[in-house]
């Protein structure tokens, strides 16, 4: 066994005893580190002390393209990918195997947030139609669905709301949100 074998098999041994990961945590971590390390060991490199900040930034390049060998990974998982190995780097260092933690630098890939998708007006209509009856809970449902709509409020932001929040009079509503 290599030492950077050995040393990824001491780093799953740490996530799963000392750190108490999941285990579908550890078997991807697992798989992306076996991907590093064959890298490694494709370009000659036999110790991660040997490593430089641009091997990272290459292997990174070669998991997102699939130069590597293996399938080309979306923004999300190769961001994952990096965070493994960043993560053997970190543990490395911190056990005095490699003299400095050279992935740390090496960002993973932003990943666009798509925004989320507001509902039609027949959406909403079809919504606040479903929610009938004059028993409380149903009123209830409606008047928060219909706050929810009105204000445009995250749900954290209108089950947070007191009575004092609400001035019937005006019809208003004070909420309090991020920010």
């Amino acid at each position: 066994m290599s030492t950077l074998e050995v040393l990824v098999r001491d780093f799953l041994a740490h996530l799963t005893i000392e750190k108490g990961s999941s285990p579908h945590t550890v078997a991807a971590y697992r798989r992306d580190l076996a991907r590093y390390v064959t890298f490694l060991t494709s370009t000659g490199t036999e110790s991660l002390a040997n490593v430089t900040e641009s091997d990272v930034a290459d292997f990174l390049a070669a998991v997102r393209s699939g130069d590597d060998g293996g399938h080309p990974l979306a923004a999300s998982s190769a961001g994952r990918t990096i965070i493994a190995v960043r993560s053997l780097h970190r543990f490395a260092h911190r056990e005095g195997a490699i003299p400095s933690d050279v992935a740390a630098a090496v960002r993973p890939p932003n990943t666009r947030d798509a925004l989320p998708h507001a509902l039609s007006i027949d959406d909403v209509g079809a919504l606040l139609a479903s929610v009938t009856g004059e028993e409380p809970a149903a009123m209830r449902d409606r008047a928060l669905l219909e706050v929810l709509y009105g204000t445009g409020a995250r749900i954290s932001e209108a089950v947070g709301l007191a009575l004092d929040d609400i001035d019937a009079e005006e019809r208003t509503v004070r909420l309090f949100g991020k920010g």
